[in-house]
């Protein structure tokens, strides 16, 4: 299957089936974020995978009754770090060393540059930067997702609070930015067969 063929195959699954992901799907999707591109290369973001049905259930009661939180196979959480610090700078620059076999020092240059941007921001500017990777984080995976047939149903209409709490996310300095259920849609899902609706080629694009 093409990736545009895939990207026409996919939709918001609205009802999953009883059918859990093999490890290696979860593997793939995991994976497929971890690659994603980041601002900078940093990745101001963790991804909690939920199997649990209990933590599931606990996440349902803050998902204004969208029964597929509980009824996927995992519930992947994107969450944000609510601050970025120098410390987390200077650990990514440390860990972008090793990666590259060069000494922390070789890239001092590139650490100020990082840190005269995101220092130079509110606490509240640096939160939502760190939203937005999760963004693009998220597009990386539903592309993965759809090219080997994986069903994910991303949402952002949830009390994020609420998330927060029954995760524990505050504690570890993250905020909930993003729940997508996923897993395999189930043939009685009533919008299975509904035709994909985006705008046209001509209404999207502006050339100049």
């Amino acid at each position: 299957m093409s990736l545009i063929n895939a990207l026409n195959w996919r939709y918001a699954v609205n009802q999953f089936s009883s059918q859990i992901l093999s490890e290696e799907q979860l593997a793939g999707l995991i994976e497929s974020v971890r690659l994603s591109p980041a601002s900078y290369g940093i990745q101001p973001y963790q991804l909690m995978v939920i199997a649990n049905e209990e933590v599931k259930q606990r996440c349902l009661a803050h998902s204004y009754g969208q029964n597929k939180v509980a009824d996927c196979s995992h519930l992947l959480v994107f969450a944000h770090k609510t601050e970025v610090t120098r410390a987390d700078i200077g650990h990514f620059i440390e860990q972008l060393a090793k990666t590259q076999g060069k000494r922390a020092n070789t890239l001092t240059a590139y650490q100020t540059q990082i840190e005269s941007d995101l220092l130079s921001r509110s606490t509240q500017q640096q939160s939502e930067w760190a939203q937005q990777q999760c963004y693009i984080a998220l597009g990386t995976m539903l592309t993965f997702a759809a090219a080997n047939k994986i069903d994910a149903a991303p949402m952002t209409g949830f009390d994020i609070n609420g998330i927060n709490l029954a995760l524990g996310l505050p504690e570890l300095g993250l905020s909930a930015a993003i729940l997508c259920p996923v897993g395999e849609r189930d043939k009685s899902d009533v919008t299975i067969n509904r035709t994909k609706h985006r705008l046209t080629h001509e209404q999207l694009v502006i050339v100049r």
